[in-house]
């Protein structure tokens, strides 16, 4: 699917707004969404508010995401910010192919309460979407009394990168999760704050390129962790 005036609008609003916004208010300013936190930023009186309310936020999540993997954007931990890369290709913007992704089966998931809900409002069913709605809910549970994610895993019969999939997808969708108690266990305090300042300084968040720099310092796992720390501001 062609995405070049997709990317072109997105970089643009971020570019006029010249202040780091959350994924999620961002995706809120590109869709016109009048939501609190754009009317208490004074977001709705800027020009290019709403300027992707012709499509849906499935759209602007894809256009993102693919934003942030091209390096035009980069995901910090107060935000997103646009880099010299993006600002490169506005100026001279070429044709730019989006990717569908697979759906995430939780996609309309907010909060816990909003899981609690609709958990329990869900008729029983031997369906993949129930099973993962599921178990993102007893992780959300598990990390608010502060269970191991390592513990929660093999209770759970998971591999701990599917934990890792399960927080980084509830974190993407609103949902906050706070495992500080976790990644002080494993990782320390300087290593955290080591690993924050690298996602910081880093070009792209993706864990490949941080194993090729780190990877004799943490392993993947490690590395994942202190990700999710810094994409969840600590």
């Amino acid at each position: 699917m062609e995405g070049k005036d997709s990317i072109c609008k997105l970089l643009k609003a971020i570019e006029e707004v010249d202040s780091k916004m959350k994924r999620e208010l961002l995706i809120d300013y590109m869709t016109g969404s009048l939501t609190p936190d754009i009317e208490s930023c004074g977001l709705d009186n800027t020009e290019l508010f709403g300027c992707g309310d012709d499509k849906e936020e499935e759209h602007w999540e894809l256009v993102v995401d693919h934003a942030i993997d091209a390096g035009f954007l980069k995901l910090r931990s107060v935000g997103i910010s646009l880099m010299s890369k993006g600002k490169k290709y506005l100026s001279k913007p070429v044709s730019f192919e989006l990717e569908e992704k697979e759906e995430d089966d939780d996609a309309g998931v907010q909060s816990v309460e909003g899981l609690v809900e609709n958990v329990l409002n869900e008729a029983p069913q031997k369906t993949a979407k129930s099973v993962t709605s599921q178990r993102k809910l007893a992780l959300i549970q598990a990390v608010d009394r502060h269970v191991a994610l390592d513990d929660f895993a093999s209770n759970h019969s998971m591999e701990f990168d599917e934990v890792m999939d399960d927080a980084e997808a509830l974190l993407a969708n609103g949902t906050k999760l706070d495992v500080t108690y976790f990644g002080v266990e494993v990782l320390g305090e300087e290593a955290i704050n080591e690993l924050c300042e690298y996602f910081d300084n880093a070009q792209s968040d993706n864990i490949q390129i941080a194993l090729d720099e780190m990877g004799d310092v943490y392993t993947e796992q490690e590395l994942r962790l202190g990700r999710f720390m810094w994409r969840s501001g600590k």
